[in-house]
């Protein structure tokens, strides 16, 4: 550990000492006035809060201006009473407090006339406290939608949330799929190796779900996109639970359309029950909530060209259980842990010859521990520690040697055909993957498995400078994360390794083997050997201070700053810091000096009213590297490319006799890293304006711009031999890990993503029987760089992607972005029926994405180069949908409830493609030729142009079939 870390760690335990933490936000807080008839402040006033959320009642009074303050409440329904003496009590029900949400009342009280009380209206669905955008899904409202059955699947429903090509992992204001925060129950569930989500948590266990897309203060850090903040139930005083059961099937589902790239799903069995039931061990003092969940999805689908069937299945179990112990009404401490560990079997390559699969073991388990207290009138703290602990295993069905077929002449055909008897030779074409004995599988992942322990916090100051109120909160982070990765090819051999003749060309032996099978007009093969046994680490630690300075009571400025500090290590970067005649370390170490982040906003109430906001925001906001970088680059990693002639006897080539070896090329043998990096980071600027232009009816309107900095990427001057992190752009004359000059200047443009949007919002919370939300996106995604998930060919590797590996593989790479959707249109609710039937719904308008034509590299294979700029053919088509949710509930007495549940979704079986194959041509050139190289539909095996792609175009993806599934839950 060097000294600037020790350093920065040293300041960051003195923080942790002397001001109390606090994790990311899991409470919410009410503030207001209260006056006269004439508008005079009142002081004295006694304001009592209670809730079914809340241990006990919550107890405050009015200072000399009138003002009141709750902080860190539950999320929850509150109602509040304000007693004094010559007045008449006021009583406010219909107070939402939400994840993260400041409720601010404006109370009016009149003098008492006998005993007569005052009901007023409900409170105001405007912050107008905060710049942050996106939206909350409380279970009142999440139970009432046709959803998925876990909380990521919500997000999509925020403005400005898009699909990102990487499941339920959301595209955040232009951001990729691998740039966002999980955080449950204050606690970072983020995958560490690749910034994904990680844990998966179901509804039955959730209170709010809260999706920040933009203008989040400086408390938030790590994510380039957006944050997921999620609270899971409590208990209460009364016992409260239920037993659920869903059920679905194909015999509830219309036909789905087969593809050429993936065949046919053939049908689907998923069901999962469960109970949860929260109480009391001790009024108002300690409550529990536990509640469990396994589920079973089970699909049935055949590969590419219907040759091979497959029968998957995916066995979870989701637990939780959290312990809420309330040690006075000034402190509470909450112990929550929660869990999804799950198997998979048979997990086939769709894109396949014969069966191609693999079993695997997923699943994280978190613990974590949050004190809150109130420790005088002007200081609130809260405390918290925890751990994530992922597992991940994945085993092939057998050991064999994978082949992966390629750009193949007529001659070839027959050599196949005699030795993969799993297939016709007029069903093959150039994009088939297949298996040595057509099993096997692509991958042994020995370890994948990760930890995080971390502990976070802040102590908030309440006070004033003269007639301007301060809010003033200071916090800190301390983090500690490890990735372990174990991985190889499948089909290992014990060395010496050699080829026909007896040259030897591996005496170490192989540790797994990738036969590429190339163009049969030189008959060669390629062997790839890949085996990885490398740890990283990173350790973490930040510090801000932020500061909602009150002018008046309708304006507000919001100002903060963020430190970052980490140090991320691999299981080389020891040696290469003891090596003198390294050119640099293997390691990212930056201070917080390096990573300064600042957040500034404004709020102003024009109409005085509480029920206006004019908002601004400007922000930066830092990468939290994954650790898929330690232990790839900084790691043991070895990529060995072996290149032999067939072997004379005609058979394909195999370990025991891959044919005459002629060419060997280590990709990466050397990495190093720049002196002079910088950290990543985006900036954000917004502006909006929101009205409550009635009672409970909201409209609002926001423009965003978001741009990045400093991209962290690999790139390679030598043609993949060596690699250096970087922060790529300009032009490189010397190889920077070798020293040794270019024969010619690499030139790396320099990395470019832009995002703007202008959004359109309307939001009607529930009254009068009915709730609806609904926005408007107008945007535009455009540059070079899509971001760590690189959605051009599906590469999770985040900040080494191959995009920038090589000048080549850059021609072209500028346009629209593959997650740019020029217009988005969402809209949800739920109806309340005076039979009791609830009916909810979900829709959406999105446009396509852009369509680029790809071609292959020599080096990298398919998918890697522009043919030509990217985004420029076409889009895919437009897609809509609408889902159903019906609910019915039959009361049986004493709080007694069975709920008949079922969703529809997809209700018009809209079928449109969602992907389609931009692979233009699988000739592996390393620039794009003038004219483009030849590809696309009407090429292929037995045309003039045998190595392009007929399906290019062709969709590989549809929207999801018309869909139904039933539920039954007992409430009590």
């Amino acid at each position: 550990m060097n000294s600037k870390w020790i350093k920065g760690l040293a300041v960051a335990a003195i923080v942790l000492l002397v001001v109390p933490a606090a994790f990311a936000q899991t409470t919410g807080r009410v503030d207001g006035s209260v006056v006269d008839d004439s508008g005079a402040a009142l002081p004295g006033v006694t304001i009592t809060l209670t809730s079914p959320s809340l241990q006990g009642d919550r107890v405050a009074v009015t200072g000399a201006e009138g003002k009141f303050r709750f902080v860190g409440l539950p999320v929850g329904d509150y109602d509040l009473t304000a007693a004094l003496d010559g007045f008449s009590n006021l009583e406010q029900g219909g107070i939402d407090v939400g994840l993260g949400r400041t409720v601010n009342l404006q109370l009016t009280m009149s003098p008492a006339f006998g005993d007569q009380v005052t009901v007023s209206g409900a409170a105001p669905i405007i912050d107008t406290t905060s710049t942050t955008g996106g939206a909350s899904f409380g279970e009142d409202l999440f139970e009432e939608l046709p959803t998925t059955r876990t909380f990521a699947g919500l997000a999509f429903a925020a403005p400005g949330v898009v699909g990102g090509g990487l499941g339920d992992n959301p595209s955040i204001g232009g951001a990729s799929a691998a740039e966002n925060r999980y955080v449950i129950d204050g606690l970072d569930t983020t995958d560490p190796a690749f910034g994904t989500t990680g844990t998966a948590v179901p509804f039955e266990f959730i209170k709010e779900v809260e999706v920040k897309t933009g203008g989040y203060e400086a408390e938030f850090g790590g994510a380039l996109g957006g944050i997921l903040n999620v609270v899971t139930k409590s208990g209460g005083n009364e016992l409260e639970g239920d037993i659920f059961g869903y059920w679905s099937d194909d015999s509830l589902q219309s036909d789905s359309p087969s593809t050429a790239v993936f065949g046919t799903d053939l049908g689907f069995t998923e069901y999962d029950f469960g109970a949860a039931v929260g109480g009391k061990l001790i009024q108002d003092k300690l409550w529990y909530f536990v509640a469990i969940n396994p589920s079973v999805v089970e699909n049935n689908y055949t590969s590419r060209g219907d040759l091979t069937t497959y029968a998957e299945e995916e066995e979870s179990l989701f637990y939780a259980g959290k312990l809420t112990w309330q040690l006075n009404p000034s402190h509470q401490v909450v112990f929550s842990l929660f869990g999804d560990p799950r198997e998979r079997t048979n997990d086939g390559v769709r894109n396949s010859a014969g069966i191609v699969a693999s079993n695997s073991d997923r699943g994280a388990n978190n613990y974590g521990v949050t004190y809150n207290g109130t420790l005088s009138s002007s200081l609130f703290a809260e405390v918290s520690v925890g751990a994530y602990d992922e597992t991940f295993e994945v085993e092939p069905l057998t050991d064999a040697p994978f082949y992966s077929l390629r750009s193949f002449g007529g001659q070839s055909e027959a050599i196949f055909d005699a030795s993969f008897p799993c297939y016709s030779t007029g069903q093959f074409d150039t994009r088939f993957v297949a298996n040595a004995g057509c099993r096997g599988g692509t991958f042994v992942q020995e370890s994948g498995d990760s930890e995080r322990q971390e502990a976070r916090g802040a102590l908030t100051w309440f006070g004033a400078t003269g007639p301007v109120d301060h809010e003033i909160k200071v916090g800190t982070t301390v983090r500690a994360v490890e990735y372990t990765d174990a991985a190889h090819y499948p089909g290992a051999v014990a060395g010496p390794a050699a080829d026909e003749t007896g040259f030897v060309y591996d005496p170490q032996g192989l540790a797994g083997q990738r036969w590429l099978l190339l163009d049969n007009a030189g008959g060669f093969g390629l062997l790839i050997e890949y085996d990885q046994d490398s740890v990283g680490e990173t350790d973490e630690a930040a510090l801000y201070v932020q500061d909602r300075v009150r002018l008046n009571d309708y304006f507000s400025l919001n100002l903060g700053v963020r430190a970052d500090q980490f140090e991320s290590t691999g299981s080389a970067t020891a040696a290469s810091r003891s090596n003198p005649s390294a050119n640099s370390t293997q390691a990212l170490d930056f201070g917080f000096s390096d990573m300064v982040a600042p957040r500034i906003g404004f709020t102003w109430d024009v109409f005085q009213n509480g029920r206006s906001k004019l908002y601004g925001h400007y922000g930066e906001f830092y990468e939290s590297v994954p650790l898929d970088i330690n232990a790839r680059a900084f790691g043991n990693e070895q990529f060995n490319f072996y290149y032999f002639y067939y072997p004379t006897n005609g058979n394909l080539p195999t370990a025991a006799n891959p044919g005459t070896h002629f060419y060997t090329y280590a990709l990466g043998v050397g990495v190093g890293v720049s002196d002079d990096i910088e950290p990543m980071y985006t900036t954000e600027t917004l502006v909006g304006f929101e009205y409550e232009v009635m009672p409970n009816v909201a409209l609002g309107i926001k423009y965003t711009e978001r741009g990045i900095e400093n991209v962290i990427e690999d790139i390679s001057v030598d043609g993949g031999q060596t690699y250096f992190i970087t922060n790529p752009g300009g032009i490189t004359t010397v190889n920077p890990v070798t020293g040794a000059p270019l024969a010619s200047p690499a030139v790396f443009p320099e990395p470019v993503r832009d995002y703007e949007a202008i959004e359109l919002t309307i939001n009607k919370r529930f009254t009068n029987n009915w709730q609806l939300y609904s926005s408007y996106v107008n945007s535009e995604n455009f540059g070079n760089y899509g971001g760590l998930f690189r959605q051009d060919n599906g590469q999770l590797d985040p900040n080494i992607t191959s995009l920038y590996d090589l000048p080549s593989l850059l021609v072209g790479a500028e346009g629209l972005l593959p997650n740019d959707r020029e217009h988005q249109f969402k809209i949800y609710g739920s109806y309340l029926w005076p039979f009791k039937l609830i009916t909810g719904f979900y829709g959406q308008f999105l446009s396509g994405t852009p369509i680029s034509q790809l071609g292959a590299h020599p080096i990298y294979g398919t998918s890697e180069r522009f043919v030509t700029p990217r985004g420029s053919f076409g889009r895919t088509p437009d897609v809509w949908n609408l889902d159903l949710h019906v609910e019915y509930p039959i009361e049986f007495g004493n709080g007694v409830e069975l709920k008949l549940i079922g969703d529809i979704f997809n209700v018009t079986d809209e079928q449109e493609a969602t992907t389609v194959d931009q692979d233009w041509t699988f000739e592996r050139l390393t620039a794009t030729p003038t004219p483009p190289d030849c590809g696309g539909p009407g090429t292929g095996r037995g045309t003039a142009c045998p190595n392009g792609n007929p399906n290019f175009g062709t969709p590989t993806t549809f929207q999801a079939p018309r869909t139904v599934r039933f539920g039954v839950k007992l409430a009590f």
